[in-house]
Parts: structure tokens; C-alpha cells; sequence
């Protein structure tokens, strides 16, 4: 029977329930249908949970009859549940629990109604079915073929998103039926390995405040507010559907598509390490075509997409960042493809320099987009006159070099007193730290450091120290004429005279201050040197757009601009390099083999990565994909060369590597570098996604390019 509820009524509620309701479109949020779009509310009904009192429990002021239109309305109001939604099976804690104290949520049960507070439980309870694990596989598609399969053999098969970043195909036994029963008919079908995994209850028992309990097959937990819900250590937006699982409890977070978004970008690609707001647009269409791609693909499993890599990272709420969420905001709604179709946007952190084509690692996921292609990333920019290469000096050479451009600029000799003049505009040093104080004007400063009428001896050091314009330590050797240079210039900063800018060098070999402020470096009006951690060298650079300099100014002339050396974004991440070591037995074991004796690359593909990889031991010989045997073993990618060494009696073998991750599609530090470079989100994506088109996606169908 439905329950009519009058508009004041209905406005009461949520003046009452929901303060902090946040405005929205008139979509309606709800269950998401196999296209991954919006199903009704479930209709409103009169509770099955009767209440305590034998009436209607009064919550603010309304009836259980009256919440479930109530939450419908405050639902429409929400943006984090607005369609498309999309629903993410969360690596949820077991039991999970919602801890805020006095949070109010509707928890929906086949139709009944009931409202809870936290602090809230969930378990599973009831009849326990055993479940075996039949298979682990690195890809849900994978695994949902294997679970079809069994379905089709007649077993009750499911996909869980499991630890590692592994799916894992599970296979609940029938009512009545134990383990070994269980494992008796999966071995007459053929399948004999299989592992036992946790059990499933029948039904969900949910314990909230005051020790309110509630049952069920199926929850949907609806928060009355719009703030982010506390799920063990992390925070989500949206709604929450759990349903026992062979494994304890799923969780699934349904959530508005966009709303979603703001936690992927930033835990796939931090914006304090990749700072371009280009690349993290690339990022944002990245992921959010990978999500509509997979929308409605999760089947029986009841989620489209996992929180782990093994789909993309999902961190909620507290991953959100302001650079992200602009990355976000400022591509909503495209997506790339190809074909008039969303494509399989895989990426991945660091390609080593050449991505790979998506046939040699996944054949199932082939596609004419997803080909290897050299990460070139930036192209190289020259400032100034490339040198032969002159000696690197340190810090009191650099100081000194700075000193004798900027004597030169001002028409007088390299010496110390000379400068102090010509900088100043009075009287010629002649000695001591407090003459030259007063040559600058700045006897007085002594009395920032006074302490019991006292003034501290090297008053100067300490009070250059204190404004962060500390002096090199000393050269020593014969270079004090050096050193007075160094001394000169730093207090010529203090007084403002000389100034040290920071910034970077742009695409089109301009200097570009922190404020935005631009400076041209050709034309030989600024003298170039290169810098190298704690070493400097005269000449020209040749870098990467977006390198790190350094440009000084006296009287507001630009003189000299020191310039960082960067390599290639892909190569200079700290995950393009790296290295490995494993015993024989240790290899062995991961490849399940009695022994290994010798290691052979039989075929590498045209990125340098290994397509096929033999054991030997013997006369035994097996062989693995490239792919299978960086997965057995854990290394990061399967770019690498073997080198077998000898520790006493152990056979050591010593994995040297390039690149992280699958190196199919988009690479993330590639993307950074582009971005670095000037190149466009648009730009990048069309770099790593061969012929494809970047369009608005229009709910189930892409429309309208861009």
C-alpha cells in the first residue's frame, strides 16, 4: 500500500533531516541497472519491521510510513547521487563498520524500513555455505569467464575483488552440501584445485546505536546527510549496498559517476607528484572512459568496478585534492573513443620509455588503439650557447660567478670593494663585515641580534643566516678572493639591491617566475649556467620544458639564470629503474617447478619487454609469458634483463629493470612530461590512444566531439 505524503509534509522532513542537503539537477539517484543508469527508489511501502512501541516510531517529527518518500526527495537533492552512477566494490574491513556516533542512515531491507544511528555493524549470519576458491586471476575478465563457465556447469560461481589486487572465482555450495561434497563434484567436473575460502552467511544482522539490530538478505544503507561516511579508516560519499558474501560481507559504494572521479584521479596520479593540471585532465578522461566501458559489466557480481589496480585505485573521499578536482570539474563528462565506442583506457605508472601493445600482455583486450609507442614525453629546449663543457664549480664558485656578471653589468671590475660600490652607490669598501654593513646601509641591523646589550661577534653571518642567505662554508685553498665575491652578492641581497628569483624554464625557452612574471633568455642578455644537485657550470643548457632555474636581477636587470639539467619525466621517476634478486629455489617455487637451473628469454616484443621467458632444469624446460612470470615473481614490469650470479652453492638470479606496471596505454609519468611540455590533455591522450576521439559521453552513447 503507498502512503501519501502531502508537499509540506515532505518539506518539513527534510528541513528537519537533512540541514545539509546539497543542491542538484532533477535526476533521480537509486539502484543502477545493468547499463550502469538509475533504477526507481523501491516503492513505498508500510515497514515489515514493526515498531517497539506497537505504532509508527516519530522520527523528527515523522513516521516510518512518511521516510521512505522522504529519502527519495533528499535523495533527488544529492549531487553525490545523481545519475550515471556507478557502483564500486569496496576492500572493505571485516565486519564492516560505520563508527560515527549519532550518524542517521535509512537501512532498506527488501522493502521494509527502518532508521539507525551509529555507531553501525554488519555481519553475516545465518546459514553458513562453504565456499572454495577455484581460481585467482589478475583481471576481471578473467575471472567473470572462468565464473561463467562453471555457471554454465551448473556451479553457484562468483567474482570477489580480493587482496593483492587479485579477482578471485569463488564457488558457494548448495544448501546442505559441506566442503567436501562441494570439492567431490567440482573434481567430477574436472576442476580439482580448489582452496577453501571463508564462509557466507545467509543474511545480514546490522547492530546500530542502542543495540538496535535489523535482518536482511539485502542492505542499502542511505546517510540522511551529504558529509562523507567514516567506513573503517576511510571516508565515502554516496550510499552503501552490502550482501553476504562467501568472504563475510560486500560492500558496494553507489555514487554519482563524477563524484567518483575526484577519488580515483588523485590516488592514481598524486597531484603533489605529477603538479600539471593537463596531465591530471588526461588522467580524469583516462578514468572516467574506463569506468563507462565497464559499467554493467560486473553482472551477477553486483559492482561494475574494484577499488584496487587491478581496475583503478579508489581511495574516497580523503584522497580528494583542489588540483584534481579541478582536473575533474574541467573535463565532466568526456570520454575518449574510438569508433564511436568508449575504448579500454588502460595506463599504468612508467612505461621505461616505450609502451607496450595490449596483445602481447592481454590478447583478450587487443584493441587497434592499444599499440606501443615510444614515450618521447618532452621535447629537449636550449637556453643560451651550448658550451664544450667547462669544470663545475660549487657554491662559492656559483656566488662568485653571479658577482662577476653583475660587476660586468655595472661597468666595473671583478673585485669585491669595487662591487660593493658600484652596487650601492657610496663609499668603497675597504674591510671588515661591518664596513661592508655600512656600505649597503645596513649598520643598524646589528640591533636585530642585540642581546643583553651585548652585539654578537660575526653579527653579519648570523643575521644573513637568520634571513636564509647563508654564506657556502669556505673554499679555502687560495680562493678568498672568491669568498668576498660570495660575501658581497649575499649582502647585497639583503639589502634588496641584487635579488634571487625562482621559476622555470618554459617550451619556448623563456624564464617564467613563481608570480608568472616572464623573462627572455635569448639574445645573449643573460649569461647561462647549468646545475647539476650541488654542482654549477657555466654555458648554455640544454634541459626539459617546466626544468627548475634560478634567474638574478640587479636593479631589476636579469644577468644570469642557472638551470636545472632534467631528464625525461619517464626517466627521471624513481620507478624507471630498478632491481631484483631471487634464489633458484625461491624461482622455483613462484613458477612451480621442482628446480631451476638456467633462465632464457626466448622472444622479447618491439617495446624490449619479454613475450615469452623458458626454465630449464634439465632436460625439464617450461615455458611462461613474459607477462605471467613478472606476476609469479612480483617484479614490477616484465622489461628486464637476467643475470645469474653464484653465492657459495646458491644460484642467485639478479633482475635488472626498466618501467613499472603493464606498460599498456597511457603512462602516467609520460603524461606528466607531455604536460610539462605544453602539450594538452587532448594531446597526451591522442599520444598513447592511437585514432581515437575525445566526445562528450551522453549517458549509454557517446555524443557531440570535442
Amino acid at each position: 500500500m503507498k502512503v501519501g505524503v502531502t508537499p509540506r509534509l515532505l518539506w518539513v522532513g527534510v528541513a528537519l533531516l537533512m540541514p545539509m542537503a546539497m543542491g542538484g539537477g532533477p535526476a533521480r539517484g537509486g539502484a543502477v541497472s545493468a547499463q550502469g543508469l538509475p533504477e526507481p527508489l523501491p516503492p513505498v511501502v508500510t515497514p515489515t519491521v514493526a515498531p517497539r512501541t506497537g505504532a509508527a516510531e516519530p522520527v523528527g517529527g515523522l513516521t516510518r510510513q512518511v521516510l521512505p518518500a522522504l529519502v527519495q526527495e533528499v535523495r533527488a537533492r544529492r549531487a553525490d547521487l545523481r545519475a550515471p552512477l556507478v557502483r564500486v566494490v569496496l576492500s572493505a574491513p571485516q565486519p564492516p563498520v560505520l563508527p560515527e556516533p549519532g550518524r542517521r542512515y535509512v537501512a532498506w531491507f527488501a522493502g521494509a524500513v527502518e532508521v539507525v544511528r551509529g555507531p553501525i555493524t554488519v555481519r553475516a549470519e545465518g546459514e553458513e555455505r562453504p565456499g572454495l576458491q577455484v581460481g585467482a586471476f589478475r583481471t576481471r575478465e578473467n575471472a567473470e569467464a572462468e565464473a561463467e563457465r562453471l555457471a554454465r556447469a551448473g556451479f553457484e560461481a562468483s567474482v570477489r575483488a580480493g587482496e593483492g589486487g587479485l579477482f578471485r572465482v569463488i564457488v558457494v555450495a548448495r544448501r546442505g552440501e559441506n566442503a567436501e561434497m562441494l570439492r567431490a563434484r567440482l573434481a567430477a567436473s574436472g576442476l580439482r584445485s580448489a582452496v577453501r575460502a571463508e564462509g557466507g552467511g545467509s543474511e545480514l544482522v546490522l547492530t546500530g546505536e542502542g543495540g538496535v539490530r535489523v535482518r536482511g538478505r539485502e542492505l542499502r544503507l542511505v546517510p540522511f546527510d551529504a558529509d562523507p561516511v567514516r567506513l573503517g579508516e576511510r571516508a565515502y560519499r554516496g550510499e552503501f549496498v552490502l550482501t553476504p558474501a562467501p568472504h563475510g560481507v560486500q560492500v558496494v559504494n553507489v555514487l554519482h559517476l563524477e563524484e567518483y572521479l575526484r577519488g580515483v584521479v588523485p590516488a592514481e596520479m598524486g597531484p603533489r607528484s605529477f603538479p600539471e593540471l593537463e596531465a591530471l585532465k588526461a588522467q580524469a578522461v583516462a578514468a572516467r572512459t574506463y569506468t563507462v566501458a565497464h559499467l554493467g559489466g560486473g553482472g551477477a557480481s553486483g559492482y561494475d568496478i574494484c577499488d584496487t589496480q587491478s581496475c583503478q585505485v579508489y581511495g574516497g573521499a580523503g584522497m580528494e585534492h583542489p588540483l584534481s578536482d579541478e582536473a575533474v570539474r574541467m573535463t565532466a563528462g568526456l570520454i575518449a573513443t574510438f569508433g564511436g565506442a568508449p575504448i579500454d583506457a588502460m595506463y599504468h605508472s612508467t612505461c621505461g620509455g616505450h609502451t607496450e601493445t595490449a596483445a602481447e600482455q592481454f590478447p583478450r583486450r587487443a584493441a587497434p588503439y592499444l599499440v606501443g609507442v615510444p614515450c618521447r614525453g618532452e621535447t629537449a629546449v636550449t637556453v643560451g650557447t651550448p658550451s664544450a663543457g667547462g669544470a663545475w664549480v660549487d657554491g662559492v664558485g656559483r656566488l662568485a660567478e653571479v658577482a662577476r656578471r653583475t660587476a660586468a653589468a655595472a661597468g666595473a671590475p671583478a673585485e669585491a670593494g669595487a662591487l660593493a660600490a658600484a652596487l650601492a652607490g657610496g663609499a668603497r669598501w675597504s674591510a671588515g663585515r661591518e664596513g661592508l654593513a655600512a656600505v649597503f646601509g645596513l649598520a643598524e641591523s646589528s640591533l636585530l641580534l642585540q642581546e643583553a646589550a651585548r652585539i654578537r661577534e660575526n653579527w653579519l653571518d648570523d643575521l644573513l643566516a637568520l634571513a636564509r642567505l647563508e654564506l657556502p662554508p669556505a673554499a679555502g685553498g687560495g680562493r678568498e678572493h672568491e669568498e668576498l665575491l660570495a660575501l658581497v652578492v649575499r649582502v647585497a641581497q639583503l639589502a634588496g639591491v641584487v635579488r634571487e628569483v625562482s621559476g622555470r624554464v618554459a617550451s619556448s625557452g623563456e624564464f617564467v617566475a613563481d608570480d608568472g612574471t616572464r623573462y627572455p633568455l635569448a639574445g645573449g642578455q643573460v649569461s647561462m649556467m647549468a646545475r647539476r644537485g650541488g654542482a654549477w657550470r657555466v654555458g648554455g643548457v640544454t634541459t626539459l620544458p617546466g626544468a627548475p632555474a634560478t634567474l638574478w636581477l640587479a636593479g631589476g636587470r636579469p644577468l644570469l639564470a642557472e638551470v636545472e639539467v632534467l631528464a625525461a619525466a619517464d626517466e627521471s621517476s624513481s620507478w624507471s629503474w630498478w632491481s631484483r634478486e631471487f634464489s633458484a629455489a625461491e624461482v622455483a617455487r613462484a613458477c612451480e617447478m621442482a628446480g631451476v637451473e638456467r633462465l632464457e628469454v626466448v622472444r622479447r616484443s618491439a617495446s624490449g619487454r619479454v613475450a615469452v621467458l623458458a626454465l630449464h632444469r634439465g632436460r625439464e624446460r617450461k615455458e611462461m609469458r613474459g607477462i605471467d612470470f613478472r606476476y609469479a615473481l612480483g617484479l614490477p614490469d616484465n622489461r628486464f634483463v637476467v643475470l645469474p650470479l653464484t653465492r657459495g652453492r646458491e644460484v642467485i638470479f639478479r633482475f635488472l629493470g626498466r618501467g613499472w606496471g603493464h606498460g599498456v596505454g597511457m603512462c602516467q609519468n609520460g603524461a606528466f612530461g607531455l604536460a610539462r611540455g605544453g602539450a594538452s590533455f587532448q594531446e597526451i591522450l591522442k599520444t598513447y590512444y592511437r585514432g581515437i576521439e575525445v566526445v562528450r559521453w551522453q549517458g549509454s552513447s557517446p555524443a557531440g566531439g570535442v
